[in-house]
């Protein structure tokens, strides 16, 4: 009878070990499967007067070839390359977008000042202002496209925040179950290997869509947390998450903690998809849709100011009840007050501020592409942060307008201390610029010539010139002038009383028009904010007349200076004075996103290298490898086949011992 149960352990083990080995081959494919094993014990023996007799073999356990350092590193491979991917399939859209050579920027600006330069060689020509109105419309029309594509993708990186943030909930839910079963199993003294598998591909799953680290308790239940720390599984309870509209933005989906009131900063949830979809709107949606406003604005704003500066082919100018001084319309920058304000005050006003005029005389902006972030305190005191290098450019107290970054600010009363607004100043400026109205329905309302002309008289017998003169800044007003030179004082008289004079940054205030200022050939005179310039030598009693520019339709001087804006350094988004032209802005936008388009892809084929080494580094001590069960498979049917043989050899011997006693 010994041999006879020793021979029926050792067929149970292989038997075990045949439906273990069966069970890896079948398994052989299966997402997440860890190869696994019989392990083998001897019976405890019989002792006897003979020595100990052995009682044949079994099973302890069934364990799973299986590496929690080798299968971290899968995770985090896994985590980092999806990130990568769904990174770079976004961002790359947006490259393509802005670097096509026809759906593009470059092509429709360039057109808008060909247009202006048209009318500058023909600027009596109805023809030649009803083309640089197309073309000026054609231009606004692909800024309103280029944002609309931009807009587009804010909405689907909502959905898809929203939808991967639900996965996320779904497969936290699935780990949290398989948590309760692994520890009802594990307390019977059973390994469910099988749930093991099932749970660690649940966390794969997961780190595919963000980043997750797991910590095993002492029941064996893994309690998961995503990003930097936050809580989704405990146990076998979950921690949901929740998306939704952001209280200082609600255009932009946020995610939260369910049932929380705070909202979880993008950078705690790094990693997976959700992470490179945070990350694409933070580093490359938010970068070009402020940068496409930033040259919208400053290219309506400069072009506005020279347009206040002209004469339209009417003869109207600044002050005219039918002078147009705006070509574009942009509306005014936007703010947005957060939802969990409890003050009663509110933005009183939020305007650009008038651009400047650059040492060479052509206007420029300050507008940056970043957003700020207002802060106030007790009192109605706050503070105003740019948001892309955290710098505190202004402080004020509510009732108080404060100037930055080419921006005018002011608050009513009523806020309390914590309040916040988020400033989007140039966020949505490529939606909504427009080609003025009544210049499009009028074309001769383009202020293509300047409102003053100069002269020197016919009977001048000095060398002395004058130049056409320009106005200089708005509000403006230019008299009916008659400038003699005064040889004896070297000196020029003839000034409207009551106005001052500035010759080259000196003031001369005239109470006469007797009064006499010293004559530099060369020297810049401003009067009232229009300009001009006496050159040579004059002689006694020469004159130079200034006036009014009536009558002067083939005159071309201020459009002129619209159209030396194409390369004049007009945009400054630094806070020095002109850094860029338009083209050179929006070459800087497409080389950034490039940039970061190409960085992504060559991170991203890198990371998928490095992920495909973790997998087979894992696998060559999880995996399945079917010749290796193909030889346990004949292992296990001979030893089945022996200890079959043995039990046969047991009941031969068992058949003699009765035929004997018979």
């Amino acid at each position: 009878m010994s041999l006879l149960n020793t021979g029926v352990t050792a067929i149970a083990t292989a038997q075990l070990g045949l439906a273990t080995t069966q069970h890896n081959i079948a398994n052989a494919n299966t997402a997440g499967y860890s190869r696994q094993s019989i392990m083998q014990a001897t019976n405890i023996a019989m002792v006897t007067g003979a020595g100990s007799i052995g009682q044949g073999v079994h099973v302890s356990t069934i364990v799973r070839s299986y590496s929690a350092v080798l299968q971290s590193q899968v995770n985090s491979a896994q985590s980092k390359s999806s990130e990568l991917d769904t990174y770079y399939g976004m961002i790359s859209r947006i490259d393509n977008l802005l670097a096509d050579s026809s759906s593009g920027m470059s092509p429709v600006l360039a057109g808008f000042f060909q247009g202006v330069q048209d009318v500058a060689t023909n600027p009596s020509l109805v023809s030649a202002r009803q083309s640089m109105v197309s073309s000026a419309q054609a231009l606004v029309t692909r800024f309103q496209t280029l944002e609309n594509r931009l807009s587009q993708l804010y909405e689907e990186t909502n959905t898809q925040v929203k939808d991967t943030v639900g996965l996320i909930n779904t497969y936290s839910s699935q780990i949290a179950n398989l948590n309760e079963k692994i520890v009802a199993l594990s307390t019977t003294g059973n390994t469910p290997n099988d749930l093991l598998d099932q749970r660690d591909q649940m966390v794969l799953e997961l780190n595919k869509l963000v980043r997750v680290s797991t910590v095993q308790d002492s029941q064996g239940a893994y309690n998961v947390f995503a990003g930097n720390g936050q809580q989704l599984v405990v146990g076998n309870q979950v921690v949901p998450l929740e998306v939704r509209p952001s209280a200082s933005d609600p255009e932009r989906y946020v995610v939260a903690q369910q049932g929380s009131a705070a909202e979880l900063p993008d950078s705690y949830l790094d990693g997976g998809s959700l992470g490179g979809f945070l990350s694409f709107r933070t580093e490359a949606l938010d970068q070009a849709a402020n940068a496409l406003g930033q040259m919208a604005a400053s290219l309506a704003l400069t072009v506005n100011a020279q347009q206040a500066l002209g004469q339209d082919l009417l003869g109207n100018v600044s002050g005219d009840a039918a002078f147009v001084s705006e070509f574009f319309k942009i509306g005014s920058p936007k703010s947005v007050e957060n939802s969990m304000n409890t003050g009663t005050g509110g933005v009183a006003s939020f305007e650009f501020q008038d651009p400047q005029v650059s040492s060479s005389g052509n206007y420029y902006t300050q507008i940056t592409t970043s957003d700020y972030e207002v802060r106030f305190a007790a009192g109605g005191s706050f503070e105003i942060t740019r948001v892309n290098d955290g710098a505190v450019v202004a402080t004020g107290t509510e009732g108080t307008a404060v100037n930055f970054d080419g921006l005018t600010l002011d608050f009513s009363a009523g806020h309390a201390a914590g309040d916040t607004y988020l400033l989007q100043p140039t966020r949505e400026i490529a939606r909504n610029i427009t080609v003025n109205q009544e210049i499009s329905g009028d074309v001769r309302k383009i202020a293509a010539a300047a409102p003053i002309r100069t002269a020197a008289a016919t009977g001048n017998v000095g060398t002395a010139t004058i130049t056409a003169g320009s106005v200089v800044g708005s509000p403006y007003q230019i008299p009916a002038l008659s400038l003699e030179y005064v040889a004896g004082t070297n000196s020029l008289r003839g000034f409207a009383p009551g106005t001052t004079v500035n010759v080259d940054g000196t003031n001369y205030a005239i109470a006469a028009a007797t009064d006499e200022i010293p004559y530099t050939s060369g020297a810049t005179i401003t009067i009232d904010n229009f300009a001009f310039s006496i050159s040579g030598t004059p002689a006694g009693g020469d004159r130079f007349l200034v006036e009014a520019n009536t009558g002067g339709t083939a005159d071309a001087r201020n459009i002129v200076k619209i159209g030396a804006l194409q390369t004049a350094q007009t945009m400054n988004g630094d806070g020095t004075k002109g850094v860029s032209t338009f083209q050179v802005s929006y070459a800087q936008l497409v080389s950034d996103i490039g940039t970061k388009t190409k960085t992504a892809l060559v991170n991203g084929t890198a990371q998928a290298t490095v992920l495909e080494q973790a997998v087979a580094a894992r696998d060559a001590v999880s995996g399945v490898n079917l010749d290796e069960e193909a030889a346990n498979l004949i292992k296990y049917q001979q030893a089945y086949q022996a200890a079959a043989r043995m039990m046969d050899t047991v009941s031969k011997l068992f058949d003699t011992l009765l035929s004997i006693g018979a």
